[in-house]
């Protein structure tokens, strides 16, 4: 029986206290940094297999030091890939469709949405891969994200469907990664998290 790391919480260690510590990390890579390692995600992506069969594929656009997927959405959406970035309203987020050269807005949380009716959003079970932002994750498939759980509420039906679509592949720079998180009840895990320096595929743990 294999088990499962000690996790990196303690009574000063805390979600918030993580949180901030990585997105300072995060914000604090060098443009040059911050290039190269996402062409060396994207060198990864285009790898697995439930990348490359993908035909509609949520994104997003990076604020805040995120990983940049603008460069691999450029390549692929041409190639039959049809890409999707969220947008949130009040406390749901859908996913609109959009082509780079499309106009962005910047909405609430200073995210970019592509303008778009509600009847043109896709359902999310629909998708085939999400490409999913994140603060902080482990190799277990556990994330922490920005705090208001609006890909947790979108993906629900995962906790109880994990092999259900789409396949939530988490993205971040490996600098983002920790040994150990500990999931809260409502947490949706990733299936897969690609970095600039690996990929790890979810552990099942006992």
């Amino acid at each position: 029986m294999r088990h499962a790391p000690q996790p990196t919480f303690n009574m000063t260690n805390t979600i918030e206290a993580l949180r901030a510590q990585h997105r300072s990390q995060r914000a604090a890579l060098s443009k040059e940094t911050q290039a190269a390692n996402a062409v060396s995600l994207w060198k990864h992506l285009s790898t697995l297999p439930h990348y490359q069969a993908a035909s509609n594929v949520a994104a997003f656009i990076a604020i805040r030091g995120e990983i940049d997927l603008g460069g691999l959405i450029e390549a692929d959406a041409g190639t039959g890939k049809q890409f999707y970035l969220p947008v949130v309203h009040d406390d749901s987020m859908y996913f609109a469709p959009w082509s780079p050269g499309q106009t962005l807005q910047k909405k609430q949380f200073g995210l970019l949405e592509p303008e778009a009716e509600r009847s043109a959003m896709i359902d999310v079970k629909d998708l085939d891969v999400v490409l999913t932002p994140l603060v902080v994750f482990d190799d277990r498939g556990n994330r922490i994200g920005q705090g208001g759980g609006f890909y947790d509420r979108a993906f629900a039906h995962k906790r109880e469907h994990p092999e259900a679509k789409p396949v939530m592949i988490g993205v971040a720079h490996d600098s983002q990664r920790e040994d150990a998180l500990l999931p809260q009840h409502w947490d949706v895990p990733l299936d897969i998290i690609a970095t600039d320096a690996a990929i790890y595929h979810r552990q099942q743990v006992q």
